[in-house]
């Protein structure tokens, strides 16, 4: 029987697995999600919509204090991430969210057709004291064959984002736009003619790197400031008063 073959976003993240794949969009958002937990004092880190796993490598070589665990749907990628971090990071996906857990789910619900369902379904695990950050790609005029390839069902805006996630029984605390230096790389990937081959990032020398972790770190540290951005940021908490039935 011939193996099932990877869908692109599939092949995507067991490329991006490889941490020579990582760039500083992906360690931007990693450090965010560090800066966050140790504000909360989360202890966990509990990734939804895992993938690849970059965040709990990255985790591992920099935030080693805190306990890393996992859920995926994908099998193939769930076999993947229990080889690298072990089974016993493998979260039961029914089981309540204790506190002081941060829930990250980043690049994942645009993933989901029904999004306030899935967000729902995550709400309804966390006890107070457990908190999600959340995040998106910006932008529904930006949407191109890229997403589709993905399998992006929209991109969003701060209010989008928020609508959602308060409508899951979240209670909000920041929404913000990442990454506005990049937004004129929306343009070229949403009017650009050439077949896409691939849907794989980039791979990038090592001053581009440098340069780009340095600009991105400055303006996700001004977050608030900006009306615009290719990606969107949100912070939130389980209500005391949520229905968890």
């Amino acid at each position: 029987m011939n193996a099932q073959v990877p869908t692109p976003l599939e092949r995507q993240q067991i490329q991006v697995a490889d941490p020579a794949h990582e760039t500083f969009w992906h360690r931007v958002r990693f450090e965010l999600v560090a800066r966050h937990a140790a504000r909360l004092g989360a202890t966990t880190v509990l990734d939804v919509g895992a993938g690849s796993g970059l965040l709990g490598g990255w985790l591992a070589s920099h935030r080693p204090e805190v306990e890393y665990r996992f859920e995926e749907l994908s099998p193939l990628l769930d076999e993947q991430l229990a080889a690298r971090f072990g089974s016993h990071r493998r979260n039961d996906p029914t089981s309540s969210i204790a506190p002081g857990t941060l829930v990250a789910m980043l690049d994942v619900v645009e993933h989901i057709e029904d999004d306030v369902e899935a967000l729902t379904a995550v709400a309804r695990r966390m006890e107070p004291g457990a908190h999600l950050i959340v995040t998106v790609p910006a932008s529904q005029w930006a949407f191109s064959s890229w997403d589709t390839e993905l399998g992006h069902h929209r991109r969003y805006s701060r209010s989008s984002l928020r609508r959602a996630v308060e409508a899951s029984g979240l209670e909000v605390d920041e929404v913000a736009y990442l990454f506005p230096e990049l937004l004129p790389l929306l343009a070229v990937r949403k009017f650009r003619r050439a077949p896409r081959d691939h849907v794989d990032f980039p791979q990038l020398g090592p001053l581009v790197s440098r340069l780009g972790h340095a600009i991105s770190t400055a303006t996700t540290r001004a977050r608030r400031v900006w009306p615009a951005g290719t990606s969107v940021v949100l912070l939130a908490h389980a209500s005391r008063s949520a229905d968890r039935g």
